[in-house]
């Protein structure tokens, strides 16, 4: 961060400038209370204003409307894709991405050790860790393990509808710049915060890969949904301390009051809170109006009454993927059906070798994944020759549909 001394926030009661400082910013913050999901979309743009590169990660898409005329938006097919391709950092990705599918469906450790050792084997191949193909790498478990597993494979089933028709190589443009990140169109809340938590998990291995200078600042509303207090038994420490230790600053916005993990709290050195959370809080002393905010310094005792500025509302054009003409996808799809159905024991690799001559291979691998992820095409764990191999196989809605299409 080297643009400035401070970020322009607002106004003090004296109607001077409240500015934070770039070394607030760095130690993270916290913002609490009714309004603050708005409050952290405006802080994302002055960020971008002072010349520091931002991504406000938006996940119900509210804080972001009017703003996208300052900030490019991003819809999340435009880079969801790329965020569950494993390829920078692999080991570390794979052990990211078991720890966002473990915070955002609040899965426990067993079930978490689970996920990791199948991301481990996607990694290993450059795979994509979509919930479809995580849930057809659970193996059939013994006894005593068959029920926590049988509920992940149930959790990891009904997210199949996280669309998978993305670009390659987005999040490592995406990180370079500034943009608003929205999550609207994800297809249902927790299909929303897995999103979201697979983003963070592909934005930490992008930057400790070092080949990508990573954003300077990172902006999430209703970090509540995501990172909220949780019992000893269900916290997933790897994920949070990963997103927490990792050399981004931070904004976490939360329109409740309370309920932010602990040990982010601990962590971020600034406390925003809302009128309403302030004068809530039972401390009695100054009472602010439903516009102001306080800014509170623990580790240095201070503390200011701001009142926030304001952007103009300006619209802009939203990035999402431009479709696959309806001709092209579905001559692609077939043949992808036809070559799994004719040679059993194919693998993923293989088959994108086999098919990469004919087909572009970056549109070949988003029509693969997305067969996949919608129950078309299953992968199968093999014994050849004493070593496991994932092989391919048409499952029942796969092989109707090539019968009617070869009919």
């Amino acid at each position: 961060m080297t643009f400035g001394n401070s970020v322009w926030l607002g106004f003090t009661r004296n109607g001077g400038r409240f500015e934070v400082k770039l070394d607030d910013l760095k130690n993270g913050i916290a913002m609490m209370g009714q309004g603050s999901n708005q409050l952290a979309g405006m802080a994302a743009c002055a960020c971008h204003e002072a010349g520091l590169k931002t991504l406000l990660v938006d996940l119900d898409g509210g804080a972001s409307d009017g703003l996208s005329g300052y900030i490019d938006e991003c819809d999340v097919s435009y880079f969801l894709y790329d965020s569950l391709r494993i390829e920078e950092n692999p080991v570390v990705h794979a052990q990211m991405i078991a720890g966002a599918y473990s915070t955002a469906l609040e899965l426990s450790f067993e079930q978490e050790a689970s996920l990791n050792s199948i991301a481990q084997i996607i990694a290993n191949e450059r795979g994509v860790a979509s919930p479809a193909s995580l849930a057809d790498l659970i193996q059939s478990p013994d006894s005593a393990k068959g029920r926590a597993v049988d509920r992940l494979r149930v959790r990891l089933d009904a997210l199949r509808s996280l669309n998978l028709v993305g670009e390659k190589h987005v999040v490592k443009r995406l990180v370079q710049k500034s943009a608003i990140l929205s999550f609207r169109n994800a297809g249902s809340p927790e299909a929303a915060e897995t999103a979201v938590a697979l983003f963070l998990a592909k934005l930490i291995a992008v930057a400790g890969s070092g080949e990508v200078a990573g954003p300077d600042v990172v902006v999430l509303t209703e970090a509540n949904r995501l990172f909220k207090e949780r019992p000893v038994f269900r916290r997933n420490p790897r994920f949070l301390t990963a997103f927490v230790s990792s050399p981004v600053a931070k904004v976490l916005a939360s329109d409740e009051a309370y309920g932010l993990d602990k040990e982010y709290m601990d962590t971020c050195s600034v406390r925003i809170l809302s009128s309403a959370a302030w004068n809530g809080s039972g401390r009695g002393g100054l009472v602010l109006t439903p516009n102001m905010y306080m800014f509170q310094n623990p580790s240095y005792g201070s503390r200011e009454v701001f009142v926030p500025r304001e952007f103009e509302r300006r619209k802009g054009t939203t990035l999402t993927v431009a479709p696959v003409a309806p001709d092209e996808d579905a001559m692609l799809a077939r043949r992808i059906l036809e070559e799994v159905s004719a040679f059993g024991g194919a693998t993923r690799a293989s088959l994108l070798s086999f098919l990469a001559s004919e087909f572009d291979r970056d549109i070949l691998e988003r029509a693969f994944d997305r067969l996949q992820s919608e129950g078309y095409v299953a992968v199968e764990r093999q014994e050849r020759s004493g070593r496991a191999i994932h092989t391919l196989s048409l499952t029942e809605k796969g092989r109707a549909v090539l019968g009617r299409r070869q009919g």
